[in-house]
Protein backbone atom coordinates (compact mmCIF):
# COMPACT_ATOMS: atom_id res chain seq x y z
CA UNK A 1 0.00 0.00 0.00
CA UNK A 2 1.34 3.66 -1.08
CA UNK A 3 1.77 5.91 2.18
CA UNK A 4 3.11 8.80 3.00
CA UNK A 5 4.43 9.41 6.37
CA UNK A 6 6.64 12.05 7.92
CA UNK A 7 9.15 12.28 10.07
CA UNK A 8 7.66 13.18 13.37
CA UNK A 9 9.29 15.89 15.69
CA UNK A 10 8.01 18.54 17.90
CA UNK A 11 7.22 20.93 14.71
CA UNK A 12 6.32 18.36 12.21
CA UNK A 13 2.61 16.89 11.64
CA UNK A 14 2.80 13.55 10.61
CA UNK A 15 1.12 12.77 7.25
CA UNK A 16 -1.00 9.47 6.67
CA UNK A 17 -2.49 9.06 3.33
CA UNK A 18 -5.47 6.89 2.89
CA UNK A 19 -5.37 5.89 -0.60
CA UNK A 20 -8.71 4.64 -1.46
CA UNK A 21 -7.36 2.56 -4.73
CA UNK A 22 -5.27 0.74 -2.48
CA UNK A 23 -7.60 -0.19 0.11
CA UNK A 24 -10.44 -2.77 -0.91
CA UNK A 25 -11.60 -4.63 2.69
CA UNK A 26 -12.00 -3.39 5.93
CA UNK A 27 -9.26 -5.84 6.63
CA UNK A 28 -6.80 -3.98 4.27
CA UNK A 29 -8.10 -0.15 5.80
CA UNK A 30 -7.78 -2.02 9.27
CA UNK A 31 -3.93 -3.12 8.48
CA UNK A 32 -3.28 0.00 7.23
CA UNK A 33 -4.51 1.89 10.21
CA UNK A 34 -2.51 -0.50 12.61
CA UNK A 35 0.94 -0.09 10.34
CA UNK A 36 0.77 3.63 9.91
CA UNK A 37 -0.41 4.14 13.77
CA UNK A 38 1.83 1.24 15.33
CA UNK A 39 -0.70 1.04 17.37
CA UNK A 40 -1.34 -2.21 19.27
CA UNK A 41 -5.17 -0.63 20.29
CA UNK A 42 -5.94 -2.12 16.62
CA UNK A 43 -4.92 -5.31 17.47
CA UNK A 44 -8.96 -5.99 17.71
CA UNK A 45 -9.93 -4.78 14.34
CA UNK A 46 -12.95 -3.18 15.29
CA UNK A 47 -14.16 0.61 15.25
CA UNK A 48 -13.84 0.56 18.93
CA UNK A 49 -10.20 -0.13 19.10
CA UNK A 50 -9.69 2.49 15.82
CA UNK A 51 -11.69 5.46 18.46
CA UNK A 52 -8.96 3.98 21.04
CA UNK A 53 -6.00 4.69 17.86
CA UNK A 54 -7.39 8.15 17.19
CA UNK A 55 -8.14 9.48 20.42
CA UNK A 56 -4.61 8.25 21.80
CA UNK A 57 -2.90 9.91 19.17
CA UNK A 58 -0.21 12.12 21.65
CA UNK A 59 1.30 14.47 18.50
CA UNK A 60 -0.02 16.43 15.53
CA UNK A 61 -0.96 14.20 12.52
CA UNK A 62 -2.76 14.49 9.46
CA UNK A 63 -4.92 12.33 7.86
CA UNK A 64 -5.77 12.71 4.10
CA UNK A 65 -7.95 10.65 1.90
CA UNK A 66 -7.05 10.32 -1.80
CA UNK A 67 -9.72 8.47 -4.03
CA UNK A 68 -12.22 9.05 -1.37
CA UNK A 69 -15.17 7.31 -4.05
CA UNK A 70 -13.00 4.53 -4.54
CA UNK A 71 -13.07 4.21 -0.56
CA UNK A 72 -17.09 4.41 -0.31
CA UNK A 73 -17.30 2.10 -3.08
CA UNK A 74 -14.35 -0.64 -1.93
CA UNK A 75 -15.59 -0.51 2.04
CA UNK A 76 -19.63 0.42 1.49
CA UNK A 77 -21.29 0.93 4.42
CA UNK A 78 -18.44 0.22 6.91
CA UNK A 79 -17.00 3.40 5.38
CA UNK A 80 -19.49 5.48 7.16
CA UNK A 81 -18.82 3.82 10.15
CA UNK A 82 -15.19 4.94 9.74
CA UNK A 83 -16.36 8.35 8.97
CA UNK A 84 -18.50 8.63 12.28
CA UNK A 85 -15.74 7.28 14.60
CA UNK A 86 -13.42 9.82 13.04
CA UNK A 87 -15.83 12.30 13.64
CA UNK A 88 -16.22 11.16 16.87
CA UNK A 89 -12.06 11.07 17.50
CA UNK A 90 -11.74 14.49 15.98
CA UNK A 91 -14.08 16.35 18.58
CA UNK A 92 -11.99 14.66 21.40
CA UNK A 93 -8.21 14.57 19.98
CA UNK A 94 -6.94 17.90 18.57
CA UNK A 95 -3.95 16.21 17.47
CA UNK A 96 -5.54 14.90 14.40
CA UNK A 97 -6.73 16.07 11.34
CA UNK A 98 -8.55 14.91 8.24
CA UNK A 99 -8.99 15.84 5.00
CA UNK A 100 -10.24 14.97 1.44
CA UNK A 101 -8.13 15.42 -1.97
CA UNK A 102 -10.14 14.21 -5.04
Amino acid sequence: MNREIMNNDVNTTKKIVIDGSLITTKEEFYDFMRLSLGSNLLIGSNLDALHDALTTVSYSTEFVVESRSMLEHNLGAFWDKVCEVFNDSLDENYNISLSFES
